[in-house]
């Protein structure tokens, strides 16, 4: 009969050899022990604790919250109107900046004074601009104001734009500018002012046969000074001046065009305001 092992002879057990699967756990827990802190897609940052590694968002009582960051262009006014009345709130405000020609809706502007947030900042962050550019009908027009050019030039210029006249109608401006051409290579000889205010310069040909062309003292446009707006009645006044060799050259300018240029951009911001219940400014943003 055998003696019995005493205990202390006893070799310890073999340990279970590691599964892949708890080898890659382990490896994960390294790696997280490694970088515990982990920065959501929002920017705010959490850190892996070690108990079931599950995330506990890290205190910061400085952060503010998470605000819609997006600043959008229009090219109307209506667009301008329907995004700020999808996303205004109490602190929205209308600046409307005549030197840039933009109409801006800041929908997070800063706290009303009335408000228990005032004195804070808002995030400026969230705006929609209405950029105004001119018409292309003004610009052509504005291209020619102030410009003395050939009466042949001025005429076809006449003829091609005439539907954009208001006063006197397209058919009598198609007229001048047809009489205008009728006196390419005629020498110019005078001017006579008549009771109206009308110009009458006389041309003179090779046989000393005179012809005569009566312009207006000015001029009417009907045409938008904005893109996208509705027409306005502009002045133009008829300018003329002798040339050498007995031409003259044939223009025009506008009168009192800027007031109503300023005008019509107030009464836009103002329609803006209007329609979506904002308070609205003439300046600029620092």
């Amino acid at each position: 009969m055998s003696k019995p092992v005493p205990p202390e002879a006893t070799p310890p057990a073999t340990p279970a050899a590691h599964s892949p699967r708890e080898a890659l756990d382990t490896a994960i827990r390294a790696a997280y022990l490694a970088n515990p802190v982990i920065t959501g897609a929002d920017g705010r940052q959490s850190i892996v604790l070690p108990r079931e590694f599950s995330l506990q968002p890290i205190p910061d009582e400085a952060r503010l919250p998470a605000i819609p960051a997006q600043r959008v262009t229009v090219d109307d006014r209506a667009s301008l109107v329907t995004y700020a009345n999808r996303f205004r709130d109490d602190r929205s405000l209308i600046v409307a900046d005549f030197d840039a020609l933009e109409i801006a809706a800041h929908l997070d502007w800063h706290p009303h004074n009335t408000h228990e947030d005032f004195l804070t900042s808002g995030a400026q962050k969230h705006s929609v601009t209405l950029k105004l550019r001119p018409s292309e009908e003004f610009a052509r027009w504005d291209d020619m104001e102030g410009k003395f050019v050939p009466q042949a030039e001025f005429a076809r210029f006449l003829e091609e734009n005439s539907s954009d006249v208001g006063f006197p109608e397209a058919a009598t401006m198609i007229e001048i500018s047809r009489d205008f051409e009728a006196t390419v290579g005629q020498s110019y000889k005078s001017s006579v002012r008549l009771d109206n205010g009308d110009r009458k310069l006389v041309f003179e040909t090779d046989t000393k046969v005179q012809n005569g062309v009566t312009i207006p003292q000015k001029f009417t446009l009907s045409i938008p000074i904005y893109n996208g707006e509705q027409p306005d009645t502009l002045v133009a006044l008829f300018r003329w001046r002798a040339m050498g060799g007995g031409v003259i050259a044939l223009g025009f300018q506008w009168h009192r065009v800027e007031y109503q240029r300023r005008a019509h951009f107030a009464q836009i911001a103002a329609s803006a305001a209007e329609d979506t219940g904002l308070p609205w400014i003439m300046g600029r943003k620092a």
